[in-house]
């Protein structure tokens, strides 16, 4: 089949002025929108008058007392701090304290890795403690190794919070000696 462009039917043009009154009804029916809307009653958000209902919650957030966290620090004379790798293009706030630190054994070459770990469940002791229990500043801790990486970890939860020390040369009983270090 063949369409025959020529031969059509011609185009009418839409004058100027048409074109002028369809842009002034639809800007006119979007504004009678806008103000129906507005008209229509809605619920508004409850206000209230600060220092009316007692402290604000930044005040009761500072007035609660805080438990006391370890700073993650290995005593000078047993470990060396290995400083953070740098990354290029780190911006935003500074993190008030770290939640990862890396430490070098004086005297060997043998890395510990000490973590907080607040995302992690709360270690708990079992209602009946075996005798060779594990740990770390008078709580409960567990330990185990991850087959893949040769990784020995150490878990506990202290004051309400979750720390973890890692090693891939020392054994779980060493890392909880070395954890009780910890302050």
């Amino acid at each position: 089949m063949i369409l025959d462009l020529e031969g059509a039917v011609p185009q009418r043009t839409i004058s100027a002025r048409l074109w002028w009154v369809l842009s002034l009804a639809s800007a006119s029916v979007a504004a009678a929108a806008l103000l129906v809307v507005n008209a229509l009653p809605h619920e508004q958000l409850a206000r209230f008058v600060v220092g009316m209902s007692g402290p604000s919650v930044l005040e009761q957030a500072f007035a609660r007392p805080q438990p006391a966290r370890l700073q993650l620090e290995l005593p000078a004379d047993i470990a060396v701090p290995v400083p953070p790798g740098r990354i290029v293009g780190d911006y935003g706030p500074g993190r008030p304290a770290p939640t990862v630190r890396s430490y070098r054994l004086r005297g060997s070459s043998d890395l510990i890795v000490v973590a907080m770990a607040p995302d992690a469940a709360l270690v708990l002791a079992p209602p009946t403690r075996p005798a060779d229990a594990l740990a770390v500043h008078g709580s409960y801790a567990i330990g185990w190794i991850v087959e893949p990486t040769s990784l020995n970890v150490v878990r506990w939860t202290e004051n309400g919070m979750t720390y973890e020390v890692s090693s891939r040369s020392l054994g779980v009983r060493d890392l909880a000696r070395l954890a009780e270090q910890i302050r």
